[in-house]
């Protein structure tokens, strides 16, 4: 197979184009402290709301042994595959869906209770 190369072209930039490039580069450092700022914000957010499912799945295995259920019955409760079971349960980026996590605590004789609060104030 015959590799092939794009052709180089090169041309200078008119001085509309140069400013127009000038003014956008302006614009970005401008508005970037306040984008990064809230992608700080989001990624704590997000570490948060990940902490969260990692105490409902610790709540949910702890149960889950306390009954002395292993994975495989489990499995056979749910529906779920063991391997899916086992990675929810550890693996600290699990994203499962309320249904999973419901199906779950049907499984144990739990139900999932989700709760509006306000947040604290920073």
């Amino acid at each position: 197979m015959i590799k092939r190369r794009p052709k180089k072209s090169t041309r200078t930039l008119t001085q509309a184009e140069r400013e127009g490039i000038r003014v956008v580069r302006e614009q970005v450092e401008t508005e970037k402290p306040e984008i990064v700022a809230r992608a700080g914000e989001l990624k704590k957010a997000r570490a948060a709301a990940v902490a969260q499912l990692q105490e409902a799945f610790a709540l949910l295995r702890s149960e889950r042994q306390s009954r002395g259920i292993s994975l495989a019955e489990l499995r056979d409760r749910t529906g779920i595959g063991r391997s899916a079971l086992s990675r929810l349960e550890n693996d600290p980026e699990a994203n499962p869906t309320i249904t999973t996590l419901a199906r779950i605590a049907d499984a144990l004789g739990k139900q999932i209770v989700i709760q509006l609060v306000e947040k604290p104030k920073s």
